[in-house]
């Protein structure tokens, strides 16, 4: 298919949003300090979608073409110009209060991610990584006796840890081996059972970008047999849709350095309210102390023991200590560009660019493994040489990922237009 012919197929995307500009007509602003993190830019908001400027912030695109924002996602100059601020703060101004007063507050950067998964505020902890808030949930969960039931596409790191309770503890285990690159809830039927505690799966693949379209349908056959369901929804939120209570998620985890366009080392915990100190609970402890005895103050209260504390409640009872003030001054930032432009958005502009990699690469030899009509901003083709076709887009300054030995992943983003996909199939031909 020619490359006019596939953009007047695309239905309802305005061909002057499509951001078809070429990589030397791109001019971007890279100097951080005139930009106001505060104010979203004008051509991010309604209908005033201007795919031409939303690609000159991100400078990432500049000079190269950038398809693995599945392994991380530069910021944009918003966000740089939020942790710039951030760094002078912490140079000029640090001291009490500990926060700065020009920012918006931790609490408003946890309500921000509620918004985006449809949750409570009050469901929402910082985590630094997603594997390490899943390992968190499990280890404050009673699986002793029971069974944890995944799948091969579930975060490799992850079924890691899994195995290695199975090998300590005696966890069993049940992994279900994908179904061409795919699984429904048919193939769970029969694998969960009433001994199981927890189904844990992704989202949104970093195999293949294969995005689970019935999680509500596993949630209900997890639910009928008393177990629970844990979602790693790093590779989805931000990029696609994600609502927990419509799904019927019980706990969920992301870092934000991929399509929330955050930063490394910090993140998010969704833990359902119900569940907070019941089934799930806290195993590292986090709080104050006060010390009710002589050497310590002059008026002790005898309705106290000496050493007298309160339990935290809460989301903050999974947190231990402070989060990474980097990270949530570039969330803050990050996800308001995000809300701003609208994730449906997002996932529609991503699309025209992934549905005509779909309809291309296979046609010069390299055959797909992410489902047909996915709406995930990933897609993997297999390679017969993997080293070749690696060096040949290295040296072209073309961005993506080999992973799992042939597999081809490119993971396109807002910043990424049709001149991008020119660029990598005129290298692969």
């Amino acid at each position: 298919m020619e490359r006019s012919t596939f953009l007047k197929s695309l239905a309802g995307v305005g061909i002057g949003s499509l951001g078809l500009s070429s990589l030397s007509s791109c001019q971007t602003e890279s100097v951080v300090s005139s930009v106001n993190p505060d104010v979203m830019p004008e051509h991010i908001k309604g209908n005033n979608l201007d795919f031409n400027k939303i690609r000159a912030d991100f400078p990432r695109a500049k000079e190269e073409v950038y398809f693995d924002n599945a392994s991380t996602h530069p910021i944009n100059i918003y966000t740089a110009a939020a942790l710039h601020r951030y760094a002078e703060w912490a140079k000029n101004d640090v001291g009490e209060p500990w926060w700065p007063k020009w920012s918006e507050t931790r609490l408003d950067c946890k309500a921000s991610f509620a918004k985006l998964i449809n949750a409570d505020p009050e469901e929402i902890a910082f985590a630094r990584t997603t594997v390490e808030a899943e390992n968190n949930i499990l280890n404050g969960m009673d699986l002793k006796g029971g069974n944890v039931v995944t799948t091969d596409l579930h975060y490799a790191p992850s079924i890691y840890g899994y195995k290695m309770r199975e090998k300590r503890e005696g966890l069993e285990v049940r992994i279900i081996k994908h179904n061409n690159w795919r699984f429904d809830v048919k193939d769970f039927e029969g694998v969960i059972d009433k001994n199981t505690r927890l189904v844990a799966i992704t989202l949104v693949s970093n195999v293949n970008g294969f995005l689970v379209n019935d999680v509500r349908a596993i949630a209900d056959l997890a639910h009928a047999n008393g177990a629970l369901l844990y979602v790693d929804i790093i590779q989805g939120v931000g990029a696609v849709p994600v609502d927990v209570k419509a799904m019927g998620i019980d706990m969920a985890a992301c870092s934000t350095f991929k399509w929330l366009m955050g930063s490394k080392g910090f993140g998010f915990m969704y833990i359902r309210k119900d569940l907070q100190d019941t089934r799930v609970l806290p195993t590292q402890h986090h709080g104050g102390m006060n010390f009710n005895y002589g050497l310590w103050t002059d008026s002790p209260d005898s309705a106290l023991g000496e050493f007298d504390f309160k339990p935290t409640t809460g989301p903050a009872m999974y947190e231990v200590s402070y989060p990474s003030y980097e990270g949530v001054s570039c969330a803050i930032t990050s996800m308001k560009y995000i809300h701003t432009l609208g994730v449906e958005n997002i996932r529609n502009y991503v699309r025209t660019l992934t549905s005509r990699l779909a309809i291309e690469m296979p046609k010069i030899g390299f055959p797909m493994i992410t489902p047909e009509d996915n709406e995930s901003p990933i897609i993997v083709f297999q390679t017969k040489n993997p080293d070749e076709v690696m060096k040949k887009l290295r040296a072209a300054k073309i961005n993506v990922a080999m992973r799992f030995g042939n597999k081809l992943r490119i993971s396109a983003s807002i910043y990424n237009n049709q001149a991008d996909i020119d660029r990598l199939l005129e290298v692969l031909s």
